[in-house]
């Protein structure tokens, strides 16, 4: 039984809405497991939608990279806070090499890494997405209106945007 909650499949404008969210919302949730479960935390996104894949640069000394090692499954949470939420499963790499490294530096990794991209303590994390589903809904202020009339009405809020659900490998 299909409800209002479950994903329809995307169309190629759904598809390239899903890229256009990876590149635009940088800060996302990169979410790996760990021996307690799942493990998240925040993190700056360099998004390669030409090479179909994430890309992320941290210190090897985190628990990051031995977590990846370990168990490559993650997921990806991208979000505007307001009205857009994008969820990304995928499987992780850690690429120890510095021509990817140098190729992949951005203006703020130099606030995490002063050193630059020659610094050893950086690897790269490679992220290729295989799931994607996106919520893109109203904006906050319309969204409000529309709980506070499902409220007046006795009808469900429920539907309130769109809600897709994509292959990306």
């Amino acid at each position: 039984m299909t409800t209002a909650a479950d994903p329809k499949p995307a169309e190629a404008d759904d598809v390239a809405r899903m890229w256009d969210v990876m590149e635009n919302e940088r800060t996302v949730f990169l979410i790996t497991q760990n021996g307690a479960g799942p493990h998240a935390r925040p993190m700056w996104a360099i998004v390669r939608k030409d090479e179909g894949c994430i890309w992320f640069l941290t210190d090897k000394a985190t628990a990051k990279d031995d977590e990846i090692e370990k168990d490559g499954r993650c997921a990806l949470v991208f979000t505007n806070g307001g009205s857009t939420h994008l969820a990304v499963t995928g499987s992780a790499t850690i690429v120890d090499d510095r021509r990817v490294i140098k190729d992949l530096w951005t203006i703020p990794a130099k606030a995490f890494f002063p050193d630059g991209p020659e610094d050893t303590a950086i690897v790269a994390i490679r992220v290729a997405p295989v799931i994607a589903e996106l919520w893109d809904g109203p904006s906050a202020p319309i969204a409000l209106v529309q709980m506070a009339a499902a409220l007046v009405t006795g009808k469900s809020a429920a539907d309130m945007g769109r809600n897709v659900e994509a292959r990306l490998d």
